[in-house]
């Protein structure tokens, strides 16, 4: 095995940065392919937490390189606040991390937009107010900044008057936001340039000469493939292909091809934001569940949403982000309740649907569960109870690919390989 993806099968949140950060050992470079700081990857080494949001996480392991491919999009204070955090756990230098010079990038005004759409606007999607979206809405209009133009004064003004006086106009005159001007914003993104430049390159060609020499590459993605910009529950998604595809377009592959992806799948369900979410839980459980996980945002710092395992939303994502096998995290959490449940199908207008669709109207579906047997594992044990290793039996069968991995805490130790990767 060559090329390994990662990916989430859910709402995002799954526990990505703990399965790439325990795989990057085995590689020779990881690459975050889409998203931005919207996303926060949370690690935890020997009980100290380190929260990653746009450098990808097998930054903490020296031998590899950590790359920041093109179809992200960097707000540069943000990661060099980032960079001076993880100096204080491991050396950086362009040895172990570079970013795309065709990566784009976030302006102030971005931010400040994203911000005041949402507070503003009719229909809530739950941005995290980064500028993420408005910072891919440029980008797709091509009147976006790239990287490299922060490296250069002159045409780094050219490229922000291009919109300039939309944005303005907009900010100052439609929600009364005071905003910085042209001149200003071109000398604050100028002076991150300079700071960020150590690490600016040819990530694509570098990435390329890698995988023609046989070295072993990790492709990390953010949120999760229900998230999807054209395969999520839109319009409450994020603004980048989250799935299999946004590798091709945000990274780059050897001939097509991506060996193995990984889909990573919390033991139950989340959400954070807004959006329709069949098998959310009202009750105790669903409270025990937030609590017991400490379901709360690392980007936002906001309460997730939590139900039961979902297979419809499973098996769609399987089909749409082609997984062929997952990590099973947070199965701790479920230890020792009294209750336990999977949905196995939907119930919409008098017909039963065993997977999900783009189009399907998620707030209208009524749930099928099957009861389980609840497992009570204390994990010291190499040895899965008959419950637990029931539950994960089950899942196998009725998703139709293996569960690689089984993750039951947030330690880089407590996890279980049921299968190997590179």
């Amino acid at each position: 095995m060559q090329t390994l993806a990662i990916i989430g099968s859910q709402w995002g949140d799954e526990g990505k940065g703990k399965i790439t950060d325990l795989l990057s050992q085995k590689a020779d470079i990881v690459v975050r392919y889409q998203g931005g700081n919207n996303a926060g990857h949370t690690i935890w080494v020997d009980g100290k937490k380190i929260v990653l949001h746009l450098v990808p996480s097998g930054i903490l392991h020296p031998h590899c390189l950590s790359i920041v491919g093109h179809g992200v999009v960097l707000e540069p204070e943000a990661f060099m606040k980032e960079v001076i955090n993880v100096r204080n756990h491991i050396d950086i230098s362009k040895k172990n991390l570079m970013i795309s010079e065709n990566t784009a990038v976030i302006t102030s005004w971005h931010k400040q937009i994203d911000a005041a759409r949402e507070g503003q606007g009719a229909v809530k999607i739950g941005t995290t107010g980064k500028g993420i979206g408005p910072a891919y809405e440029d980008k797709i209009g091509r009147k976006g900044v790239r990287v490299r133009d922060l490296l250069n004064k002159d045409q780094l003004h050219s490229r922000l008057k291009q919109t300039a006086e939309e944005k303005i106009f907009l900010l100052e005159k439609k929600y009364g936001i005071e905003c910085l001007s042209i001149d200003a914003e071109t000398e604050r993104l100028f002076q991150l340039g300079q700071e960020l430049k150590e690490f600016v390159g040819d990530a694509f060609g570098v990435l390329q000469d890698a995988l023609v020499r046989g070295k072993k590459v990790l492709y990390e993605g953010a949120q999760g493939a229900l998230l999807d910009v054209d395969y999520g529950t839109y319009p409450y998604v994020t603004s980048s292909s989250t799935t299999l595809a946004g590798i091709h377009t945000g990274a780059g592959t050897l001939k097509g091809q991506v060996n193995e992806v990984l889909g990573i799948t919390k033991a139950y369900t989340t959400r954070v934001g807004e959006g329709p979410f069949p098998t959310e839980l009202f009750d105790e459980i669903g409270a025990y569940i937030q609590k017991t996980g400490g379901e709360v945002g690392a980007t936002t710092g906001r309460i997730r949403r939590c139900g039961w395992l979902d297979l419809p939303l499973l098996r769609y994502s399987i089909q749409c982000s082609s997984l062929t096998s997952i990590a099973l995290t947070k199965l701790d959490i479920l230890s020792g309740m009294d209750v336990l449940k999977v949905c196995e199908a939907y119930e919409c207008d008098g017909k039963i649907f065993k997977t999900a669709r783009p189009g399907m109207d998620l707030s209208r579906v009524k749930p099928i569960y099957r009861d389980l047997k609840p497992f009570k594992d204390d994990f010291i044990s190499d040895q899965l109870t008959p419950n637990l290793q029931a539950y994960i039996d089950l899942i196998e069968k009725e998703l139709g690919i293996p569960v690689g991995i089984a993750a039951f805490g947030p330690d880089r130790k407590q996890i279980k390989f049921l299968k190997s990767y590179f």
